[in-house]
């Protein structure tokens, strides 16, 4: 652990002085350093004095927050945990270290990693909703409009709102259980929302502080500009750094500063320097009171935490349940949306979810350390093939770096990207520890509304885009949902699908749903979104998705792993949905040839040979490199990094054997092997008796049919099903034991 964690720290460390370095290289080193040294003394006194009260205002809204889930602590307490946090993250990724440094200080209050981790996704979420309102007056003040509206329209953000809303309003419809009920009905409440306003203004005040700090300098070196000017370039700035994807905001701020306060006129050395005082008194602060942490603190109100178990029976069980539940069904229903940002190497994609991801995984680890107690699984030594599997990366990562050095996809989008994989399994722990079987299943019910609302929300956009009733604005030309990727949407169907499959023999027990006069089974609902999920598959126009959708149904029915009755309805219900979209719209409307918009119809096409063409070649020179270096591989990044010389442009291989086989090696290649014949072969064992493993063992199919002609080791959805299919509690575990003996 001790090992991951460390080597986490260097990679973002390296990341985020990557991206400094190229801001030092953009702005020029000697017109930087001759700007900074024009600071007068009495501004950088100033700045450190606003962030020293911007530090007491931040842990005044711990304060209240947790005072708000019911935790009461002295401020002293509550500002020695906001400082450990602070001080952590300038180590680690901001989440993570924010999570580990509050939970050293406040696990001596009964408080458990779950609910510090869902208490500072709250906090993000506030100060993310704040920032980001300051940040889009800054852009409309100093950018231009139709530039914003069409940056708005490529992130679809009113589109992911309603569609998440719409998707988690079904779930609740659907299966609300008791516990949602409460959680509901008490977050609900009017005073909820004072509490709310009151911590958002606390928010507002000192994001405030922090942006005045960059317009006290900015006046400093630049006062032509203009107080209001320097403040919109300051919010774009500060919400930039605050997003989770550097460490400390290193980076990412001084790139932003460039291009924000460039747009008012502001030279690109004197943006930098402003940037790196910023980020040098925020630090220096931090630095400065950290000593604060190790005065005598009250010991009144103190509750030791229970080290028996994530789950130890205390009076605030309730409300970690409900911090769970809440990080858990935001990850669950984000999971689907994707967005890109832009960085000097490339595309860097980020998923909504990843924040609760690593929230979730800091409170997995941040548990684990302290109690000296690793997750469970029900395959044994998963732990260990996990911490195997780290170590393969991190030998290739270095492999590459030798070889050609730093690459942002291999930084980034596999050695950064597996951390994250291991937060999205981290959700299944945190299911099993705090939640019974039936709320498991609310999770995956949760999930499948997404899925279904994101279909039928696409196919009713993508026609009326057809007809000439909507522009299309940002809508993409194949049926990819937000995933900006049709073969991924794909993917996230088919796991969709195994679960399904998997649960659907477990329908018949449940109470029906009363709708007026009318029951309806909850089974019929069932059959008939796993039919619109098969008809969202052939939708994508994914030729891997619709044929490793015949092997996971062929499979599902030969195994009997599935009532045979639900899938012949689940099929007859999906041609109908594929039927209503492509045949019977088209004939009952009746548009005239010239108003048609061919090319966003609800049906893809398939790829053109172009395409395949450069997934094969892709392959044939991924067994080349492979040949190269049989034993070991080329190392990560490799082959992205010197495709260009075959392709147009920066491309993967498009199979997952051959990426490992290219990259890790014949000795990687053999370690994953082992991994996954251990995984079949421990599931068997059991004799496949629960859902789960039914699951399970579907998923695994799926992805090893899909992965031979796309690379999916990273598709976030895997491990989350992974995670919720292997994941059990201490008194899962001791129930076995109990059976088999």
């Amino acid at each position: 652990m001790r090992l991951s964690k460390s080597f986490k720290t260097v990679l973002l460390v390296v990341l985020s002085m990557l991206l400094l370095s190229l801001s030092v290289l953009l702005a020029g080193p000697e017109k930087v350093i001759n700007d900074f040294s024009k600071f007068h003394f009495s501004v950088v006194i100033a700045i450190l004095i606003v962030f020293a009260f911007n530090l007491i205002l931040v842990s005044f809204r711990l304060s209240k927050i947790l005072n708000h889930f019911g935790i009461n602590l002295p401020f002293s307490v509550a500002t020695k945990a906001s400082l450990q946090g602070h001080f952590a993250s300038l180590f680690f990724i901001s989440l993570f270290g924010q999570v580990a440094g509050r939970h050293n200080v406040l696990r001596l209050y009964g408080a458990e990693p779950v609910l510090i981790a869902a208490l500072t996704a709250l906090e993000r979420i506030i100060l993310f909703a704040v920032s980001a309102g300051l940040a889009f007056t800054g852009a409309i003040w100093i950018l231009d409009v139709n530039a914003i509206t069409a940056f708005l329209n490529d992130i679809s953000i009113i589109q992911v709102l309603f569609v998440s809303s719409i998707s988690f309003l079904a779930s609740f419809w659907f299966g609300k259980s008791k516990f949602e009920s409460r959680l509901f009905n008490s977050l609900f409440k009017r005073h909820r929302f004072f509490q709310l306003t009151e911590i958002t203004l606390i928010t507002l005040l000192a994001q405030s502080l922090v942006i005045g700090t960059f317009v006290l300098a900015g006046l400093s070196l630049a006062p032509e500009i203009g107080f209001w000017k320097l403040f919109a370039a300051a919010a774009l700035t500060s919400f930039a750094a605050s997003l989770p994807i550097s460490v400390n905001g290193w980076g990412i701020r001084e790139i932003t500063a460039i291009f924000a306060f460039g747009t008012v006129g502001m030279p690109s050395s004197m943006a930098l320097a402003i940037s790196v005082l910023i980020g040098l008194s925020s630090t220096a602060v931090v630095l400065a009171t950290y000593p604060y942490i190790f005065t005598k603190s009250e010991t009144n109100n103190r509750r030791i935490a229970s080290p028996s178990s994530l789950s130890s029976s205390k009076p605030n069980l309730e409300i970690e349940k409900s911090a769970t539940y809440l990080l858990i069904i935001a990850g669950v229903i984000l999971i689907f949306f994707q967005i890109h940002v832009s960085l000097p190497n490339g595309l860097l994609n980020i998923n909504l979810a990843d924040p609760f991801a690593i929230l979730a995984l800091a409170a997995v680890v941040t548990h684990a350390f302290f109690k000296r107690q690793l997750p469970l699984w029900s395959i044994q030594y998963f732990n260990l093939s996990l911490f195997i599997f780290t170590c393969l990366l991190v030998f290739s990562f270095v492999n590459g770096l030798h070889t050609i050095g730093i690459t942002q996809w291999a930084l980034t989008g596999r050695t950064l990207g597996w951390l994250v994989l291991l937060g999205y399994l981290s959700f299944g722990i945190l299911a099993a520890s705090y939640f019974r079987r039936i709320v498991l299943k609310r999770f995956i019910e949760t999930l499948i509304a997404t899925s279904v609302a994101i279909i039928l929300f696409h196919a009713i956009m993508r026609w009326l885009i057809y007809t000439g009733w909507l522009d299309a604005g940002g809508t993409t030309l194949n049926f990819e949902g937000f995933s900006g990727n049709r073969n991924a949407f794909a993917f996230q169907l088919l796991s969709c699908s195994a679960l399904l499959l998997a649960f659907t023999n477990h329908q018949k027990k449940l109470i029906p749903i009363q709708v007026g006069k009318f029951k309806i089974q909850r089974e019929q609902i069932t059959i008939a979104a796993h039919g619109i999920i098969l008809a969202g598959i052939v939708f994508t126009g994914s030729r891997a998705g619709i044929l490793t959708g015949l092997f996971l149904l062929i499979f599902s029915g030969a195994s009997k792993f599935t009532n045979l009755s639900a899938l012949r309805n689940s099929l007859l219900y999906g041609f109908i949905v594929w039927a209503f979209f492509i045949l019977f719209l088209p004939w009952f409307s009746q548009i005239p040839e010239q108003n048609i918009n061919t090319r966003f119809a609800v049906q893809s096409i398939f790829s053109h040979d172009d395409s395949n063409l450069e997934r094969w070649e892709s392959i044939r020179y991924g067994f080349e490199m492979w040949k190269d270096s049989p034993w070991l591989g080329a190392g990560l990044g490799v082959f992205t990094e010197i495709s260009p010389q075959w392709f147009k442009e920066k491309t993967v291989i498009h199979s997952t054997p051959v990426w490992v086989l290219a990259e890790l090696g014949l000795i990687g290649a053999v370690i994953l092997i082992a991994i996954l014949t251990w995984f079949l072969v421990s599931i068997v064992r059991t004799g496949i008796r629960k859902p789960t493993d039914r699951a399970a063992i579907m998923l695994l199919g799926v992805f090893i049919v899909f992965s031979l002609v796309h690379e999916i080791f990273y598709q976030r959805i895997f491990w989350l099903v992974l995670g919720f299919c292997l994941a059990v509690s201490h008194q899962e575990r001791l129930k076995e034991r109990f059976t088999r003996s």
